[in-house]
This record gives C-alpha cells, structure tokens and sequence, in this order.
C-alpha cells in the first residue's frame, strides 16, 4: 500500500489505464523499466487499473508484465472536483503542488521525470532553492535540515538570495541555527540521509563496504522512537524513511 503521507517529497508519476488491455504492454513495459531505473531515488509510480473485470485477472496481467510498482483498482484521481477516470499519465514534482506533466506519452514522461528528479536533488538557481525550502521546512524537516546545510556552501546561490530574497535567506539563516540545537531535528535528519545511502548503494560494492538487512534492520530500531514525536511531520518524515529502508531491507540477503 502505498500512502499519500508516503509521497511527500517523491516525484510522482500517475498512470490511469486498463492494465488488462494488451494494447498497453508497450507502455506498460516503458513505465515498469523506468521505475526500475529510478526506484532508489526519490521517485514513486502508482498505477490505477481503469478496467473491468475480476481482481484476480489483474493481478495475473501485472505478473505476466513484470509490474512492481503498485497498482490499485479504479483510482480515480479528482480534479476541480470532477472525478477523472479516463487514460492518462500525470507526473506532479516533489512537493506534489504542481502537475509538471499531463498527457498520454511515456517517452515524453520519462525525460520529465528525470529532469525532475535531478534538479530536486541538485538545484542550481536561487529560485529553485527557495521553492523547495519553504515547501520542505514546512512538510520535511529532517530534509529541509540538509538542505540548509547544503545551502550554507553554496557561495553562488546564497549571493544571487542576497539580491533577489534577502528576507528568505534571513529565516533560512535563523532556522538552521535553531535546527543545529535541535536533537530531534539532527537525528531525523541522520535518518532521511541514511534512508539516502541505502537507496543510493552500489549494488556492486565489495562485500565489506555493502549495507546488510541487519544492519538496516538495527538502525530501523534506532530511529523507530522517532515516530513518538509531537511534531506531526517529523513523525510523518520518520515513516517516510523507515518505510524507504524498508523497501531496501527486503531486496538484501543477511
């Protein structure tokens, strides 16, 4: 199952179809290769299946096509208050306020996610800073917390605020010196970063630098107390990365 907390700060790709329909396959195939390139970022597929017919032929559509992303039974998606069901691909950036894409075109999706995904990770404009840190210090702490770290080396960047957003780069400035007295905020923000190793390993590594299922499983229990939290979205963001370290935890042998 996948929530909608869970697709905070993942960019997000929609796909409304018959998953049953043979029709599909092709694209069906290109959007199963793209999560599979794409899955240890922060990046998400939800399928919704338009179709009718039993659970059960689904579920055999989707194993026959080697689909791992999930996918759910006529989700529809709202918009301006009308419910729409028809075919469609939908891709929405991380803070899931813009609809960066909408449209029937695959290939066309694939290069706007990894654009997306890039200059979330890696943003080169002051503007582009300031987006995402006034969604992020809002909704995600412990990314905000590195980011803001990030940001303090970034001479470029923190010149053309200087010019264009004085009065953000001042809040920025005096949230990062709260934050760094901040023992919940630190320790989640070690958490989100972990979850970020984890996903980013070389598969290929030698033996001793690879992360172990035990390895992941203690720190899970480590940060687990973070989820007590009175802050909601810290507690959210703690979700968020152990169900990430989860997913790794799974696909790894002892």
């Amino acid at each position: 199952m996948v929530s909608a907390g869970y697709l905070r700060g993942k960019i997000v790709v929609m796909d409304r179809r018959d998953y049953t329909d043979s029709a599909n396959v092709a694209d069906i195939e290109a959007l199963q290769k793209m999560w599979a390139s794409y899955k240890t970022k922060s990046f998400v597929v939800v399928g919704s299946h338009t179709g009718s017919g039993d659970a059960k032929g689904v579920e055999k559509a989707l194993a026959r096509l080697g689909v791992t992303y999930p996918v759910y039974a006529n989700a529809g998606v709202l918009r301006d208050g009308e419910m729409v069901d028809s075919p469609e691909l939908s891709v929405f950036d991380s803070t899931g306020t813009r609809r960066i894409y909408g449209g029937q075109d695959v290939h066309r999706v694939a290069g706007v996610v990894g654009s997306a995904i890039f200059s979330t990770r890696m943003p080169t404009t002051a503007k582009q800073w300031r987006y995402l840190l006034d969604w992020e210090m809002e909704n995600l702490p412990g990314q905000a917390f590195i980011r803001l770290k990030d940001l303090d080396v970034q001479d470029k960047v923190i010149a053309e605020m200087k010019a264009k957003y004085p009065d953000s780069l001042h809040k920025y400035a005096q949230t990062l010196k709260k934050w760094r007295e901040d023992n919940e905020i630190k320790k989640l923000a070690k958490l989100v970063e972990l979850s970020r190793l984890v996903k980013d390993r070389d598969p290929h590594a030698k033996t001793k630098e690879k992360i172990t299922k035990s390895v992941i499983e203690k720190a899970i229990e480590k940060y687990e107390s973070l989820k007590q939290s009175k802050n909601p979205n810290v507690v959210q963001e703690a979700k968020n990365a152990i169900a990430d370290l989860q997913f790794s935890a799974a696909s790894l042998d002892e």
